[in-house]
């Protein structure tokens, strides 16, 4: 049997909030749960008292009444008909401030050459209310869309905090976003304004993105007005709008608060919009409940704008902490710059990406212990978690899982649990999720797909401009009647802990950022001499991920000539994490009959399943063409890199 690495104690258990809920809950229902096992199996036995014990214990404020918790517009099976708390409002950006002092910390912030700042809730709140006032002048309203191109700045927690008082739409991409993977998202929302940072610096150099404003203003025609932040018409806000007493519109609990994108695998991003009430409840249970996070704690997630985790550590705010922002290369400066914030800081809380906890393996790091890691974006690897546990031999590490989808993690941590290295601990309270075989049966101890059985308030409220739902439907239930299909092959441990073994699907995933292959593609296949491609990413035992594209050239053309062109152009069109690792020739590229590449069974092959496990040859349109892929794995590539199968631990 495998050994724990790390054992709650006693007062660690009873000082969570994990334990205080679990006490509300058994008075308020009459119930005695044994253990975490009984808990979760209440809680999705009973989503709605579950979720309505929710409601309460956070003490969420709101006008009107709820009949139901959860009742279906249609009988229809699929999770697009569930309603949630239908007859209520409220806001997000009133229980962000809310009961807080305004002298208190509410953000600390640094970059990478270190200008540390302090950021009171009173600051916090004036920043917010004159950009609210702004936002009024401009016309925005309920329903608007207010959009952004910017980093992890304060100013970039108002400017969303002033939309969302509004009852406006958000959305955000980072700045290193290519021009065109920024269009391709806005486009479709047709935002009516935009606030962007021409110039940002990143890893001690500065990048101007004055010509995606040419880009964005000859292709997003909706937009009405861009402030440039920092700029003289982004000071002019702050001289002309003195601060007032804020106001917060309540909306309907499905009201939409901000629209995340899909990685965009089989075309454009898909544009996946969250509702107000579902992510302000999702997020109170998971970082509060599962990550126990406490007012008057240090709360830092390493993260873009472009990532769901800036969305989700925001929410830190909601359970009194102060939240911390680095903007910067995380590795700055041999990482210095990063670690000495976390110690000025006092951070309790620490996130980032599982590839970046790898790639500090060798990394010393002295004078600090926090409270909890965080990591997600991939698997953590076994060594990772015993490395991490061996620099901070105290701290709760929990690895989370979840999404975009539902912008948080439905598997993460639990105070009650001792941390298993490769595992994540539990499924969260709410989640019903199990892992099933090819025949659809659930099972245990070993690989399947993840499956959600039951809906979730955070869950998408839809697809923008999908009609009839076709896009929605097709992501998460197309392959399982009447159940979520994540995407993602897992084992479900007897003792409840859970293995990742990466996506089900042919997401690339680059340091915990996903993208699309399709991307790729458009880049690529345009290229002239290409004709046709493939890309896949592949992961070690060490988390570390590598993306290949193999590459079908016309008659003639090399590789060498073609490589350096693919790379200036996935640069500029979409960013520096579209540039594969490795590049091959390849004479074919393998499809199906029905014409569709099949990337997932490369994957396999490079993940070293067998060639009879990998892909089924009689759907393929020419089967003749995988031994050239085995070839490539095995003399090129081989174990030095690409795992094993994956295999259930005892």
């Amino acid at each position: 049997m495998k050994q724990p690495i790390w054992i709650p104690s006693e007062q660690y258990i009873k000082s969570s909030v994990l334990y205080d809920f679990q006490q509300f809950v058994e008075q308020r229902y009459n119930r005695c749960f044994l253990d975490y096992t009984a808990f979760h199996q209440w809680s999705i036995e009973k989503p709605d008292s579950f979720w309505e014990a929710i409601l309460l214990y956070f003490k969420i404020d709101y006008d009107g009444e709820y009949e139901q918790v959860l009742k279906w517009k249609n009988t229809n099976t699929d999770f697009i008909d569930a309603r949630w708390f239908e007859g209520i409002s409220l806001s997000y950006a009133e229980h962000i401030f809310c009961k807080k002092k305004g002298a208190d910390p509410a953000i600390k912030y640094t970059d990478e050459i270190g200008n540390y700042q302090d950021i009171t809730w009173n600051e916090l709140r004036e920043k917010v209310s004159s950009i609210q006032q702004f936002l009024k002048e401009k016309g925005i309203q309920k329903g608007d869309r207010v959009v952004g191109i910017l980093n992890n700045t304060t100013e970039t927690v108002a400017i969303f905090l002033a939309a969302n008082s509004l009852g406006a739409i958000w959305s955000c991409c980072s700045p290193d976003f290519g021009d065109k993977s920024i269009v391709e998202r806005f486009a479709q929302i047709e935002p009516k304004i935009l606030f962007m940072e021409l110039d940002y610096q990143y890893n001690g150099k500065t990048f101007s993105k004055r010509e995606t404003l040419d880009f964005i203003q000859n292709h997003i025609p909706s937009i009405e007005t861009i402030i440039a932040v920092y700029e003289e018409d982004w000071k002019w806000i702050f001289t002309n709008y003195l601060p007032q007493v804020l106001h917060f519109l309540r909306v309907p609990f499905s009201h939409p608060i901000w629209i995340l994108y899909s990685s965009g695998t089989t075309g454009k991003p898909k544009a996946i919009t969250h509702s107000t009430g579902g992510n302000l409840l999702e997020h109170y249970k998971a970082l509060a409940i599962h990550q126990n996070v406490q007012s008057g704690e240090n709360f830092l997630w390493y993260s873009t704008t472009g990532w769901m985790m800036w969305n989700y550590a925001l929410s830190s705010l909601l359970c009194g902490a102060t939240l911390c922002l680095f903007n910067g290369a995380i590795h700055h400066y041999d990482h210095q710059a990063f670690w000495q914030f976390v110690k000025q800081a006092n951070v309790h809380h620490l996130g980032g990406g599982a590839a970046y906890f790898s790639a500090i393996y060798d990394l010393k790091i002295e004078s600090y212990e926090p409270k909890v890691i965080g990591s997600t974006g991939s698997p953590l690897s076994v060594t990772t978690f015993e490395n991490l546990q061996k620099k901070f031999p105290g701290t709760h590490i929990i690895s989370l899982s979840g999404g975009t989808d539902v912008c948080s993690a439905f598997l993460s941590g639990c105070a009650y649990l001792p941390v298993y290295a490769g595992e994540i601990q539990c499924r969260t309270l709410g989640s019903d999720i199990v892992a099933i075989n090819d025949q659809g049966e659930d099972v245990n101890n070993e690989v399947g797909e993840l499956i959600i059985k039951k809906p979730m308030p955070s869950m998408p409220l839809y697809f923008w401009n999908d009609k009839e739902h076709e896009k929605y439907r097709e992501s998460y239930f197309s392959e399982w009647k009447g159940v979520w299909s994540h995407g993602d092959w897992i084992s479900i441990m007897d003792h409840g802990g859970i293995v990742m073994y990466g996506r089900s699907d042919a997401t690339l995933n680059r340091g915990g950022i996903r993208i699309g292959t399709a991307e790729i593609y458009n880049v690529v296949n345009e290229m002239d001499g290409v004709r046709d491609s493939l890309v896949i990413s592949t992961d070690n035992e060490k988390g570390q991920s590598k993306m290949l594209l193999f590459i079908q050239l016309d008659l003639g053309k090399e590789l060498e000539t073609i490589v350096p062109l693919i790379k200036i152009e996935l640069r500029k069109q979409y960013s520096a994490r579209h540039v594969p690792d490795l590049f091959y020739v390849v004479n074919d590229i393998p499809y199906t009959l029905s014409g569709k590449k099949l990337e997932i069974p490369i994957k396999k092959i490079f993940s070293g399943y067998p060639i009879e496990k990998a892909v089924t040859k009689d759907v393929m349109r020419n089967p003749e063409c995988l031994e050239e892929y085995i070839q490539i794995y095995v003399h090129t590539l081989g174990q030095s890199f690409c795992p094993a199968p994956p295999q259930v631990n005892p």
